[in-house]
C-alpha cells in the first residue's frame, strides 16, 4: 500500500466514523470477550488520576488491562461480591488471551484502536500546538476548560458532559470553536498529519539520494 492509499484510506475511515458517532449503528470494541463503551470524559479523567499505562503508553501489564476494560464495561457494578466475581474471570481471561501470540496481538491492538479513536476527534490548531510547549502551568486545565465549553454552550450540568463519550465531546468542542472563533483554523486529525509527515521524509530522502 503506498502513503497515497494509506491517506486516502484513514481519511475514509475518520469521516465513517464521524457518521457512527452520532448514528445508532455506533462501533462495537470486543476485549477478552467483554464488549466495552465507548471512553468517556469521566473515565478519561480517572484513567489519567491512575496513570493508566493505556493512556500514558507506558508498559501495558494485565492488571491495567483488566482495570481499562473493566471502567469501560456495561456490566460493571459497585456489588461488591458480583464486581470480585466478574473482575476475577476477566483476569483469567485476559491471561488466557495474551499466553498466545496471536490473541495477545488481537487484545492489544483492539485496546490501542478503543483509545485511538477516542482521540480522532481532538480539536488542535498551532496556537494550541505552541501552548502545550510552553512550561507556563495553565490558569485552567484544558480537560476542564473542555467541560466548561460545552456545558455552557449547550446549557448541560458539567456531569453531563462527564458521561458524554470522549470523541463526541471533542467533536462538539470542534464545532464550538470553529463557529464561534473567527480565524479559528483546526489542524488536520492527528493520524492523517503523521502520513503525510512519512510522505514528506520519503520525498526528501529521494531527494538526498538523487
Amino acid at each position: 500500500m503506498t502513503l497515497t492509499e494509506k491517506y486516502q484510506k484513514e481519511r475514509q475511515k475518520l469521516e465513517l466514523n464521524r457518521s457512527l458517532d452520532w448514528s445508532s449503528f455506533g462501533v462495537q470494541y470486543i476485549v477478552a470477550g467483554e464488549r466495552i463503551n465507548p471512553l468517556t470524559v469521566g473515565t478519561w479523567f480517572d484513567l489519567m488520576i491512575v496513570k493508566s499505562p493505556i493512556i500514558t503508553q507506558d508498559e501495558i501489564t494485565v492488571e491495567s488491562i483488566v482495570d481499562y476494560i473493566w471502567r469501560n464495561s456495561p456490566r460493571r457494578t459497585t456489588n461488591t461480591l458480583l464486581k470480585e466475581w466478574r473482575l476475577f474471570w476477566l483476569q483469567r481471561r485476559v491471561e488466557k488471551d495474551l499466553r498466545k501470540e496471536e490473541t495477545a496481538l488481537s487484545l492489544i491492538r483492539v485496546l490501542k484502536e478503543h483509545v485511538k479513536s477516542a482521540f480522532d476527534e481532538v480539536p488542535e490548531s498551532k496556537a494550541m500546538l505552541k501552548d502545550a510547549h510552553s512550561n507556563r502551568m495553565l490558569d485552567v486545565a484544558g480537560e476542564v476548560a473542555m467541560v466548561d465549553e460545552i456545558a455552557n454552550r449547550y446549557a448541560m450540568p458539567p456531569r453531563d458532559v462527564l458521561a458524554m463519550p470522549l470523541r463526541q465531546a471533542f467533536s462538539l468542542q470542534r464545532a464550538i470553536r470553529v463557529v464561534s472563533i473567527p480565524d479559528y483554523h483546526l489542524l488536520e486529525p492527528a493520524s492523517l498529519r503523521a502520513i503525510k509527515s512519512e510522505y514528506l521524509k520519503e520525498i526528501n530522502n529521494h531527494v538526498e539520494r538523487n
